[in-house]
């Protein structure tokens, strides 16, 4: 058995992206526990999430709380970015040039919080890219990528592009139709479940994982926006996931930066309000096809086996075992 600590923000995220696994009744002490083939968790109140060190955990782990797993892996130093004068340290982001690369530095003051228009300013073009479905059960997994000019951005923030995470359903399709009378140039990919479970069974048989797969797709979509650009000044933003990977996959010689919280960035914010739209369309033709409910409510095992892998990602354990 391994062990990370959570802060109250990760307890929270682990919570809502375990809902759907199998729970037993929590002991003393504990605040969840967790037993779904093989999928073994126990989160305390005091934060400390236990796990089995085992495939299918990692697995999960790996799938959706990536962040938590990296958060921990980090010291203290790290993980609040500061050091002890109170600084933020280099951690911030990192770009990289062709095969070199640099460290981006500045304090923790009120400047910081233009950071990304400083940054974006610099560079003629932008390209952002963001995913969505990641963690979702039902429906596809989408990716997209747009490059926008400095103007663009400029554009894109007077109508209103946010953190997708802050909009409803309603106002994404809104700004998704004001984005794309702009005509921002973008590549979006989108994986329909039973393609999807092609892909990932042919990288799981590889020996690959599901960060193998969205930095492949990651980079076809980067790839495919750098085509509709003709310019060399160019920085490509990433929410940060698995820098090692990326690199190996994108293999550029374009700036490339990979950083939390990258939606702060217009470009991969725009990113991710396109993604979300196409999911949200997907996710529609799919309940009128199969005349079903695809929500997080829905039980699975009301779905006919023989449509489960056309809606559903069955490398989820609570799909599988329905399989």
């Amino acid at each position: 058995m391994k062990s990370v600590k959570l802060n109250k923000n990760d307890m929270n995220l682990f919570i809502e992206k375990t809902n759907r696994l199998e729970h037993q009744k929590p002991h003393q002490y504990e605040k969840v526990r967790i037993n779904d083939e093989g999928i073994i968790l126990i989160l305390y109140n005091s934060g400390s999430l236990v796990y089995e060190d085992n495939a299918q955990t990692v697995d999960f782990l790996e799938s959706n709380l990536e962040n938590i797993l990296k958060n921990n892996k980090k010291s203290d130093t790290e993980k609040d970015g500061k050091d002890k004068s109170g600084k933020l340290t280099s951690n911030q982001g990192h770009i990289q040039h062709g095969n070199s690369s640099k460290k981006i530095q500045h304090e923790n003051n009120d400047s910081d919080y233009d950071y990304p228009n400083t940054l974006l300013s610099k560079y003629e073009y932008t390209i952002g890219s963001d995913e969505t479905g990641k963690g979702e059960w039902f429906g596809p997994l989408v990716v997209c990528a747009v490059a926008t000019s400095r103007s663009e951005n400029n554009k894109l923030k007077r109508i209103g592009v946010d953190d997708s995470k802050k909009l409803s359903k309603n106002q994404i399709e809104k700004l998704y139709k004001k984005i794309m009378e702009i005509n921002i140039k973008h590549e979006v990919i989108v994986l329909r479940p039973f393609s999807y479970n092609r892909l990932y069974a042919k990288f799981r048989k590889e020996g690959k994982n599901l960060n193998h797969l969205l930095a492949y797709l990651h980079s076809l979509a980067i790839r495919g926006a750098l085509k509709q650009i003709d310019s060399t000044d160019t920085l490509i933003v990433i929410d940060k996931f698995d820098k090692k990977k990326m690199d190996e996959y994108l293999n550029t010689n374009s700036n490339v930066i990979q950083i939390e919280n990258g939606e702060r960035f217009i470009p991969v914010a725009t990113s991710s309000i396109i993604a979300k739209y196409h999911y949200e369309k997907v996710l529609n033709e799919l309940e009128e096809r199969y005349n079903i409910r695809l929500t997080k409510k829905s039980n699975i095992k009301n779905i006919d086996k023989k449509i489960l892998d056309k809606v559903a990602k069955t490398h989820f354990k609570n799909v599988a075992k329905h399989m």
